[in-house]
């Protein structure tokens, strides 16, 4: 039976040197009920890579494996078997029973990773039978994407009821003309100081801080908290006697000839 060919568009490969017709007949009755033993399959024995090379791409409707290990098919078979195989076009694969146990999972990944799908197992007496499809499109077909347009609902709007009067939002309290501050409220003078609502500028003005000593400050330096003569190590932030030199409280403040000198 080995290098037996047909003229069918099936092929059959087998793992071993010798596989009985009704075994080829049976794994090949799975996909087809009816007229099997019609059919002239090409029955491929001791299958491997090179049994697939003189075989025309895209040439068969059928391939069939009937197996007994888990490393047949390889992987580089399960994708030369896509090659061969029609667009659309089935595989099947016919697992003795000594390769049960972990078959399943083994041979639907290799058929996945091959490019295949809708993989498919199932029992057959005392064998698994795993099917799965070669996609309908070849390779570097192409199709047109159509954009689905939605139609957006209507909205009717009744411009009487839904727009809202402006002129309703406002109060009486919002009406009301609004009152200039009085300018001339502040005594005028040296000694007069900020009314208490000063508005003209007054009051800013009063509050300001003087920087740096006044000249009384120096001829007579007072000291609230007593560390204002002491030097700047025990002077506050805000102290009128910051980067003067130390003094002693009562006496004239004076800087000496080379107080503005360079340290070095």
């Amino acid at each position: 039976m080995d290098g037996q060919v047909g003229c069918g568009s099936i092929l059959v490969l087998v793992e071993d040197v010798m596989v009985p017709i009704s075994v080829v007949y049976n794994a090949i009755s799975i996909l087809k009920k009816e007229g099997v033993e019609k059919l002239d399959p090409m029955i491929v024995t001791q299958a491997s890579t090179q049994s697939l090379t003189s075989v025309e791409s895209a040439s068969r409707d059928i391939v069939a494996l009937i197996c007994r290990s888990l490393e047949f098919p390889s992987d580089k078979m399960c994708g030369d078997i896509s090659r061969v195989l029609k667009p659309g076009g089935t595989v099947l694969l016919s697992l003795s029973s000594q390769s049960v146990s972990k078959a399943n999972s083994t041979h639907e990944r290799k058929l996945l990773l091959a490019g295949f799908s809708d993989a498919q197992s199932s029992e057959a007496g005392h064998s698994i039978v795993i099917t799965a499809k070669k996609p309908s499109w070849k390779v570097g077909s192409s199709f047109s994407i159509k954009k689905i347009t939605k139609n957006l609902p209507k909205v009717q709007i009744d411009d009487d009821s839904d727009l809202i009067d402006e002129d309703s939002l406002l109060t009486e309290e919002d009406l009301k003309k609004p009152q200039l501050p009085n300018v001339g409220d502040c005594e005028v003078g040296k000694t007069k100081k900020a009314c208490k609502n000063c508005s003209c500028g007054r009051a800013e003005a009063e509050t300001k801080v003087q920087l740096g000593p006044t000249a009384e400050q120096l001829d007579n330096p007072q000291s609230a908290c007593g560390s204002c003569g002491l030097g700047d190590a025990f002077r506050c932030g805000t102290c009128p006697y910051k980067g003067l030199p130390p003094f002693k409280l009562g006496e004239k403040v004076t800087l000496s000839a080379n107080f503005l000198d360079a340290d070095i």
